[in-house]
Order: structure tokens, then sequence, then C-alpha cells
């Protein structure tokens, strides 16, 4: 077994026994390459806006201020039609199980009787349409945002060579 670990082993490295030197692995002289990482394009991901290359969610520091507030004002919108459209079909579907168990349940007069079927159908609607709403003006900033590229504010992450000969990280912004 020993012969065997020994023999992939050496097979692994080449047969080659030659020591590795440091500077095989890194050269002072030799350019290291900058590598950018940029965000990229935006698109809707659960209520929010989520950069595809990096898979974060946009932040206010990366836009103006006007498109961040009007960012937030359509979380908001779609947040609160999720919420009312949520509690209304809750309402309008408890209140219809209720009437299921009257003697004449859908006689004359259910309406009347029965107005919870009828306020949390059109909260439904209400908070269906926010949603919507809310949902459609979070797809239109991010169009804006992949096609103007004033409205972002630039930063960039790089990676390369230091002054000093070493490898470093820079947040430009």
């Amino acid at each position: 077994m020993i012969a065997l670990a020994a023999a992939v082993s050496l097979h692994a490295q080449g047969g080659d026994t030659k020591a590795i030197q440091l500077e095989d692995l890194y050269s002072p002289n030799s350019a290291a390459k900058e590598t950018t990482i940029t965000p990229g394009d935006v698109e809707r991901f659960h209520g929010r806006l989520i950069h595809t290359n990096t898979n974060t969610y946009l932040s206010s520091a990366e836009v103006n201020n006007d498109f961040y507030k009007k960012y937030v004002n359509a979380q908001k919108l779609q947040d609160w039609g999720q919420y009312i459209w949520g509690l209304g079909a809750s309402y309008a579907a408890s209140s219809m199980v209720s009437c299921i168990f009257e003697s004449d349940p859908f006689g004359k007069g259910f309406f009347s009787r029965h107005p919870g079927v009828v306020i949390g159908a059109a909260f439904g609607l209400i908070g269906g349409a926010m949603d919507f709403a809310g949902w459609a003006k979070l797809g239109s900033l991010a169009d804006t945002y992949n096609t103007n590229p004033g409205v972002r504010k630039g930063y960039s992450l790089n990676f390369g060579q230091t002054v000093s000969g070493g490898f470093g990280l820079a947040l430009n912004f």
C-alpha cells in the first residue's frame, strides 16, 4: 500500500525532483494583470434589484439619490400590495368558509349578509394592482439602470501588483 502511494505521488510530480524556487512562483519583474470586478446589470429579484454578475443587491452607494428614492418607493409599493392582497384574499376566503355553514348560504341577500367576501375581494384586487404596479416600476428602474449610465455612481474593485512588490485589492470610488 505504501509503495502504491509513493508511486502515485512520484507520478503526480512528474518524476522531476527539482525543487521549486521562489522566483518560479513569483517574479517581481513580471507584470501582474489587473482584474476589475464590475457588478454588472441589474434585474428584478423578489421585490428588489440584484446585480447579475455578483448577486448583490443594489445599494444607495451605487446610484444617485433620485434614482434610489424611486427604487425604495417601488419596493414599498410592491411590499404593501403583497400585504394587502394577501390579507384581502384570506379575509374573503375565511368569510366564504364561514357562510358555508349556514342553512341557506347562497340565498337571497348573500352579499348583505356576508360583506367580508366583498370587502376581502376588493382589498385583494387593490393589493394585487399595487403589487403589479411596484413590480412594473422595478422593471422600469432596472431598464433605466442598465441603459443609462448617468444614474450610476462609478466605483471599481481592482486586484493587482502594489508599489512594494506585493499584491493588493483597491476599491476606487
